[in-house]
């Protein structure tokens, strides 16, 4: 593999991480949504005094926690959104529709490879060799644009 197509490949990666990330950060927010929950029955249940002031508190800090990781999740999903489209228009560029699907199967779909040769209909190892002629084309498309270093 050229550095062009490892760069292409791991342009191409982006979206699985970023995924990724969109992933953990809505169980986060599942679980700091059950912490809000929590912390609310707790304060409907305490009597007056120290305790309801505390309770009060822990409400407070969970909504504000909650509140903040929405934030990171809608960020992180635009993010995505936006690699993604980045990703589908390099797609659409390369000329050959088996190359294309292979990549969009891949790293926009984000299929496993015995997936990706199940949809293509052609063999593991053919479709390893079909990923390498796209790298190589994506690699292209992406020195042409000048996107090869972002």
């Amino acid at each position: 593999m050229t550095d062009e197509c490892f760069k292409a490949k791991q342009w191409l990666r982006r979206v699985y991480v970023i995924t990724k990330r969109v992933e953990s950060n809505e169980r986060k927010l599942e679980v700091l949504k059950d912490r809000v929950n929590s912390a609310t029955a707790k304060y409907e249940n305490t009597g007056a005094g120290l305790d309801r002031d505390a309770a009060q508190k822990r409400r407070e800090d969970a909504l504000y926690d909650y509140i903040e990781q929405q934030g990171k999740v809608d960020r992180s999903r635009r993010l995505l959104a936006k690699e993604t489209r980045k990703v589908k228009r390099v797609v659409k560029k390369i000329d050959d529709e088996i190359l294309a699907d292979v990549i969009d199967f891949r790293y926009v779909k984000l299929l496993a490879w015995s997936d990706v040769a199940d949809v293509i209909a052609y063999s593991k190892p053919q479709t390893y060799r079909f990923h390498a002629r796209a790298l190589a084309k994506v690699a292209i498309i992406l020195r042409e644009e000048g996107r090869l270093n972002d």
